[in-house]
């Protein structure tokens, strides 16, 4: 069985602005970077439920519509649905 240990640890993501993922390099700037600073006025929350009764609350960008964070975490979800699998298979 594989252990968690190979999953990568939790971490808050970071937004990327649409001109570095398009492939543009960012550059510096001389002055204090602008920082994101989340408010109820930037920030999107979605609150859903899966098939399986799992319920997931996303929270996203709202002005680049990057997610920022999700809990339970994807990975968390991937691993619960393989257990679930394994034992479906089991079964049957």
């Amino acid at each position: 069985m594989e252990t968690l240990a190979a999953f990568p640890q939790s971490s808050p993501v970071r937004a990327v602005p649409p001109a570095v993922a398009a492939g543009e390099r960012a550059t510096e700037r001389v002055a204090t970077p602008l920082r994101f600073e989340p408010t109820v006025n930037n920030v999107n929350v979605e609150c859903a439920r899966r098939s399986d009764g799992v319920q997931v609350m996303t929270f996203i960008d709202r002005r680049t519509g990057v997610v920022i964070s999700q809990t339970p975490a994807e990975q968390v979800l991937a691993v619960v649905d393989a257990i679930v699998a394994a034992i479906q298979q089991r079964e049957g």
